[in-house]
């Protein structure tokens, strides 16, 4: 009886932390999403799971801080078209390469595991054919909307400029060639 009210219990648990919400200082809510116009294209970034609801990671475009991945939420990036690395750190560093088109809506799911002293933490390109391709619409309903809060982010880039300095030189110098990372063609966007 007793095993069983401690199963219980830690599949509550589980349950309760798996289906939380975080929040973030970088973030604050909005009120919509945006639209991509010729001259522009949107990236969204999606966070469905609520897997670490505690534990949000900075998501930058090259040297440029965009926005903070915070669990059961999305945010929108407008780019210009061409070429860009999007990169996160946390344990680990993970990238993806895009080549975007203006008018077009890309979506990359964001994702969070265990490491082994801390979070790592992941990019998942929606490419036509996948397993998020037909799921990131539902998200677009589902998940809060969040926005950068501008004035704070830009605080934490100047504060954090050597790093990702290093980083970008350490994504070319080695980890470009060292992984297949996520992809994002024009071809991928709606």
């Amino acid at each position: 009886m007793l095993c069983k009210f401690r199963l219980w219990c830690l599949l509550s648990i589980v349950f309760f932390l798996s289906s939380c919400a975080g929040s973030s200082k970088y973030m604050k809510p909005a009120q919509s999403l945006l639209s991509p116009n010729n001259n522009k294209a949107l990236v969204r970034f999606m966070r469905p799971s609520g897997f670490g609801f505690a534990i949000n990671f900075n998501v930058l475009d090259g040297e440029k801080v965009i926005g903070n991945s915070v669990a059961k939420s999305q945010f929108d990036y407008l780019a210009d078209p061409g070429k860009h690395l999007f990169i996160t750190t946390a344990e680990n560093k993970a990238f993806l390469e895009a080549e975007l088109e203006g008018g077009k809506t890309y979506y990359v799911i964001t994702r969070i595991y265990p490491g082994v002293m801390f979070a790592r933490v992941t990019f998942i390109a929606v490419n036509k054919g996948t397993e998020f391709w037909g799921k990131v619409l539902e998200y677009e309903n589902t998940l809060v909307k969040l926005e950068p809060d501008i004035e704070v982010l830009k605080h934490w880039e100047e504060s954090n400029k050597p790093k990702i300095q290093k980083v970008l030189s350490s994504y070319e110098s080695i980890w470009k060639e060292k992984h297949q990372w996520p992809k994002l063609s024009p071809e991928d966007g709606r």
